[in-house]
């Protein structure tokens, strides 16, 4: 797997990521910590792709950053990760194959918290996101959380996510358990829900 480093500033040159298969993007504020995360994605990747990590020095946020990535490369899948990831042997052989031989469009990593329910870490095919938010990977008005939350609801609503338990993709935030989410990212996934997004999905209460 081929990786490049950028600062999020870069991006405003028109800068394209392109790859036949999958482009993926791993925003991050510790670039320390980056380049440990890279080497062992790479090692353990056990195919190609493009790894794309992104200094977020503008402080963008995640959600915003994953956009603008999203919005300029171009591959068949598109996948997203964070800097505290630590991934499982095979985890993008894996992922592809199973995309490519179920045809769903959306995997969810196995995070050792969510099970798929949610996609923490996601790989989705890029045909099918473009189908939900046009450009955007995530819906746009979400600041930090919920749209991973949002794309898996739908996802799953759709028939359109698989579960493969051996692409493992864990978080590993000690300190996790101690952050709120995003309070007003909350109001506005529990809003959307009960619009079914937008009509993507039948209506629900997410209470």
């Amino acid at each position: 797997m081929r990786s490049v480093f950028l600062d999020v500033a870069e991006l405003e040159s028109g800068a394209t990521f392109e790859h036949e298969q999958v482009v993926i993007v791993l925003p991050f504020i510790d670039q320390a910590l980056a380049r440990r995360v890279e080497s062992v994605l790479s090692r353990r990747a056990l195919c190609d792709g493009l790894l794309v990590l992104v200094d977020d020095s503008l402080r963008l946020g995640f959600i915003k950053v994953a956009n603008l990535i999203f919005a300029h490369s171009r591959s068949k899948y598109f996948g997203y990760l964070a800097q505290d990831v630590f991934p499982g042997d095979g985890w993008l052989r894996a992922a592809l194959e199973t995309l490519d031989e179920s045809g769903a469009d959306l995997l969810p990593f196995s995070d050792g918290r969510f099970y798929g329910n949610i996609a923490t870490f996601g790989l989705l095919r890029r045909s099918w996101a473009r189908s939900l938010y046009h450009n955007f990977v995530f819906y746009p008005e979400y600041q930090s959380h919920f749209g991973d939350t949002e794309i898996s609801a739908i996802a799953w609503a759709q028939g359109r996510a698989i579960f493969n338990p051996g692409c493992i993709m864990c978080e590993v935030d000690y300190e996790k358990h101690t952050r709120k989410n995003n309070a007003a990212d909350e109001a506005l996934y529990r809003a959307r829900a009960r619009t079914g997004f937008n009509g993507l999905i039948a209506p629900f209460d997410p209470d």
